[in-house]
């Protein structure tokens, strides 16, 4: 059992521990509840080929974070997109950002590799995505055939009806993501109390308190059957994602426990001049091969956080990690594949060679500028 916990011991101090269960946990009780509560039309018809650029870009951004899913899972709503009439650059903007913009991923990126590396995780997939989906909608003129069903005349709702819906579901989102971030800070990296513990309990207070006005939000406002379906939606979001993610830490920490430390320093690691400065061309060619690896690898959901932490703590530099953080969610060759289905080959191609191009220039940009990374766990000590 010894090889287990020092397996185990790689992650312990970011995922093993409370914080866990008091900020993970609300992350997929909110994924539930926006599958259950928020109508899938009313996030597409924002995407429509006339809808205007300003609107229809941002919202293929920020559409994913609703959307638990891989590089595979996300290409059948890519093409449910595009059936529904969607022009073709904000269907890549959606595919390319949808996984890695889903709520747990942002959550479980911040609270495991750190704020730092995760705001420019955030910031780069926001980025790349609509330039991306702008080059490919410059590139690839044209929409694809749209396939959108006839629906009949349907009799419009009472306003009352309507505004009642918004403001139970307003009060219910604004207290689950207040969970959220009070939870978030309950229990930090390796138990430390940066806050001091008279804020702890005093988060901790706020907590249960937001925990029992949810409860009495549900009880009052919600009836028997949404709350049924709400706890499908999370337990089967907890049920797909969860196995496969300890399954992968498992697997990702023997690799890292295993291979030689040098090759990591020889590939990944960042190299400087005698002032200490990060050399342009080493950290150009190593965030290039952590590209082309993460554009090509297939990270089942989650994994490529788990991926990224192991190695970020043998030695990667900033640059590579990044890299694999961009790229590793969005795309895969078995992605690829799938892709291809869909539209032609060409336009696979195309993505692919720009993703690569836009991802390798945002995270040597940042390595050049951040400087080395430092584990939470080690920076709150």
């Amino acid at each position: 059992m010894q090889n287990l916990s020092e397996l185990v011991d790689i992650f312990k101090c970011c995922i093993f521990n409370w914080g866990a269960v008091t900020s993970i946990i609300p992350a997929f009780v909110i994924a539930g509840a926006i599958i259950a509560f928020v109508p899938s039309a009313s996030i597409g018809r924002y995407l429509g080929a006339g809808s205007k650029r300003y609107i229809a870009y941002p919202a293929a951004a920020i559409a994913g974070a609703i959307l638990p899913a891989c590089s595979c899972n996300i290409v059948p709503l890519f093409a449910s997109i595009l059936n529904r009439g969607s022009g073709i650059g904000p269907a890549f903007t959606f595919l390319y950002a949808g996984p890695a913009l889903n709520l747990i991923s942002l959550v479980l990126t911040f609270k495991v590799i750190g704020p730092i590396l995760g705001l420019w995780r955030v910031t780069g997939v926001l980025v790349i995505s609509v330039l991306l989906g702008l080059i490919m909608e410059f590139l690839c003129s044209g929409k694809i055939k749209e396939h959108a069903p006839a629906q009949g005349r349907q009799e419009p709702m009472n306003p009352e009806i309507v505004k009642t819906e918004k403001t139970r579901l307003f009060l219910l989102f604004g207290i689950l993501f207040a969970i959220l971030i009070t939870g978030s800070s309950l229990v930090t990296p390796a138990g430390t109390y940066p806050l001091g513990k008279t804020q702890i309990f005093m988060n901790a207070g706020i907590f249960s308190g937001l925990v029992v006005l949810l409860i009495s939000l549900v009880i009052i406002k919600f009836n028997k059957m949404e709350i049924l379906d709400w706890a499908k939606q999370t337990f089967k979001l907890i049920k797909t994602i969860i196995p496969i993610f300890i399954l992968s830490i498992l697997i990702i920490g023997l690799i890292a426990k295993y291979i030689d430390i040098r090759w990591i320093h020889n590939l990944f690691s960042a190299q400087k001049d005698a002032l200490g400065n990060r050399l342009f061309m080493p950290t150009l060619r190593s965030t290039f091969f952590a590209t082309v690896f993460g554009e090509l690898m297939y990270f089942p959901i989650l994994s490529e956080i788990a991926f990224t932490k192991a190695f970020l703590k043998l030695g990667m530099d900033v640059g590579p990690a990044l890299a694999i953080l961009l790229a590793g969610a969005g795309t895969s060759l078995p992605g690829f594949i799938l892709i291809s289905r869909f539209v032609k080959w060409k336009k696979v191609v195309v993505y692919f060679l720009i993703s690569v191009v836009l991802e390798v220039a945002f995270a040597t940009s940042v390595s050049m500028a951040i400087g080395d990374y430092v584990c939470a766990c080690l920076n709150l000590k």
